[in-house]
């Protein structure tokens, strides 16, 4: 019978191999947060570049840019689970079917992407409301979303193909893609924009256009290493499946997931659109500084939250629950302590960082002061984006779906519908304080669903020991 000293030592043992560190996430985590920096850099970018044309044009970026981002989120969401899909074949050992996997993600990606541009006539809903006459509010919007359509095939391809390196640990080809399709997106959306160099002169059309030929190109560089890379020949991606086995069950999960991150945008687009449109367009036009400073500090939150799904899903894979609420732990302490910190640089400096966007006085004041909201925030965004993908990483995906579903109706719809008819002369802020509401209860929720360990019982993989799907 072991001593008591014995036991303790064992116990010491359990806990040391089991409790991951900081640094090793860290280092697992950095290529993914510099990815995801590089989304959020595109969209500031763009809307620093579009600045220089007036409050107008950047007000016209706002509507549009969050319509695009509903699909995107949707899809991101929704191929989420191949990297659960391929992270849990990863950690069980079933490297054959890490490439089957990407591929029927890049195949669904390819499909959602081009059932996206059959959006084009829905551009005309802009000028019904805000104008149609060219150069107006409503016409600018119109062309920014029909021409911004045109590049969700690619991004979403590159999406699907990340999955699958964030899935075997391996982001760095990832964050090379990244980082040059951000340089490109710079590059020729600055030329198109302002007509410097050899670009032509495209004015407001060339942000979207620049967006366009960018992803395009990104996309043909990540899916040639794909399929080329020596790396990759253990993991079956050199060719295309003959088979679509497997989809079923990335279309049953990544549904509710894609639905869930769809109605989270969408909120956040019904938040911006619908309720602040009504304050008039400087408010419109704070409203899209305060997103790009959120997606400054969410979208590297989201890097590390990207890496927990895939941890979670490899130790899900080889049934080690304890060693997944490790991970989540861990990562949670990054997430929390980056947002927080985030927050209050963001407060403390908010003139200066709202003056790097406009010029223009009553826009800036509405920024700055909306800015308290999106500083406090940080800390239960940090509890939402960390546990909705440990969710995922499981493939507990429905539960998450109906609350937020839940949640936006309460808060945002009938919370926002209640503060423009009645609290309309306190100003749009009453409107970032519902979306601070809507924040808190998202990341309250998703946490408890974490805790309660109702994941225990989902089995997304179907495990195959001798050969490939």
């Amino acid at each position: 019978m072991a001593s008591h000293k014995e036991k303790n030592q064992s116990i010491g043992n359990i806990t040391k191999s089991i409790d991951p560190s900081l640094s090793l996430t860290l280092r697992l985590a950095m290529p993914v947060i510099l990815l995801n920096l590089t989304f959020a850099a595109m969209q500031a970018t763009d809307a620093w570049i579009v600045g220089k044309l007036g409050s107008r044009s950047l007000a016209a970026i706002t509507l549009p840019s969050m319509g695009i981002f509903v699909i995107v989120s949707f899809a991101y969401s929704f191929l989420g689970i191949v990297t659960a899909l391929v992270g849990q074949s990863y950690g069980a050992g079933e490297k054959n079917n890490c490439g089957h996997f990407a591929w029927i993600g890049i195949f669904s990606a390819l499909a959602i992407g081009i059932v996206s541009i059959l959006l084009w006539p829905l551009g005309s809903v802009f000028e019904i409301f805000a104008g149609s006459q060219y150069g107006s509010l409503g016409n600018l919007e119109s062309r920014y979303f029909k021409i911004s359509l045109l590049a969700l095939p690619g991004v979403l391809v590159t999406n699907a193909i990340a999955n699958f390196y964030i899935g075997t640990k391996r982001p760095g080809p990832v964050l090379i893609c990244s980082l040059i399709g951000l340089i490109l997106n710079f590059t020729i959306t600055y030329g198109l924009v302002l007509g410097i160099g050899p670009f032509p002169h495209y004015g407001f059309d060339g942000a979207a256009w620049g967006t366009v030929f960018a992803t395009i190109l990104e996309c043909s560089i990540l899916f040639i290493h794909f399929v080329t890379a020596k790396s990759n020949q253990s993991l079956n991606t050199r060719k295309a499946p003959k088979s679509l086995r497997g989809i079923r069950r990335l279309w049953s999960s990544g549904l509710p997931a894609g639905i869930q991150g769809a109605v989270d945008i969408l909120s956040w687009g019904v938040l911006v659109g619908a309720l602040i449109s009504y304050y008039g367009e400087e408010a419109l036009a704070a409203g899209t500084i305060l997103m790009r400073c959120m997606q400054l500090t969410f979208m590297p939150a989201e890097g590390v939250a990207t890496v927990v799904l895939t941890l979670v899903a490899n130790s899900v894979g080889k049934d080690s629950h304890q060693k997944a609420h490790a991970h989540v732990k861990t990562c949670f302490r990054i997430n929390s302590l980056f947002m927080v910190s985030s927050g209050l640089i963001l407060y403390i400096f908010r003139h200066q960082i709202v003056s790097i966007f406009t010029d223009q006085p009553e826009v800036i004041s509405i920024a700055c002061g909306g800015m308290l909201f999106v500083s406090l925030s940080q800390w239960f965004d940090s509890m939402n984006i960390t546990y909705l993908h440990a969710l995922q990483g499981t493939g507990d995906t429905k539960w998450t779906s109906i609350a937020n579903v839940l949640l936006s109706i309460l808060i945002l719809g009938v919370g926002g519908t209640i503060a423009v008819n009645y609290f309309r002369d306190q100003g749009s802020l009453v409107i970032w304080a519902l979306a601070l509401l809507y924040i808190t209860c998202q990341g309250i929720l998703f946490w408890m669903r974490w805790r309660s360990e109702a994941w225990f019982k989902i089995r997304l993989r179907k495990p195959t020991p001798s050969k490939p799907l």
